[in-house]
């Protein structure tokens, strides 16, 4: 990934724990939710979680998009998240500890704020063209806005602060 997106990538996406679920959602999709709120809170850190685990299977692979991205996201996250994938390779998995912090299961459409403070330290870049990642290895808040329509709940929008701005 270019310097831009290696480091939002780099940085920003980190699946510890949450890796292996993660990444079996991201096979799965997000089921539909019209549940009490439990169940609305699971799927969307579901949505959140899988979108992070496409990111990662892309760098992975290196390639410039992820089919499952549209399936997690849309709108500015979804374009965030395939600008992201631009060819760049790498390896391992960062660590995620996203939370709901605020919620509106009453709006229109119901609304779930998710945070999350991102470490990247293990997930390494392999080829970026050279281009080194300043503080790449420190922590990295993240918000990320998901939305239920028509019984799936998406990534809208997707924030991410600078390293080191957040304690794991």
């Amino acid at each position: 990934m270019r310097y831009a997106v290696g480091a939002a990538v780099v940085g920003a996406i980190a699946l510890t724990g949450a890796c292996s679920s993660a990444q079996g959602a991201s096979e799965a999709g997000p089921s539909p939710s019209v549940s009490p709120t439990p169940a609305a809170e699971a799927r969307a850190l579901d949505a959140y979680r899988g979108l992070m685990a496409a990111v990662v299977e892309g760098s992975h692979e290196g390639a410039d998009d992820h089919p499952d991205l549209a399936w997690y996201a849309k709108g500015q996250a979804l374009s965030l998240t395939q600008d992201w994938l631009d060819g760049t390779t790498a390896k391992g998995a960062p660590g995620l500890k996203p939370k709901v912090v605020e919620k509106d299961l009453d709006g229109d459409p119901p609304t779930i704020v998710v945070e999350d403070c991102m470490d990247g330290s293990e997930w390494q870049i392999v080829d970026d063209g050279g281009e080194d990642l300043p503080d790449a290895d420190k922590p990295r808040p993240a918000t990320a806005t998901v939305t239920q329509e028509q019984g799936t709940w998406q990534v809208g929008k997707l924030w991410f602060g600078e390293f080191g701005d957040c304690a794991r």
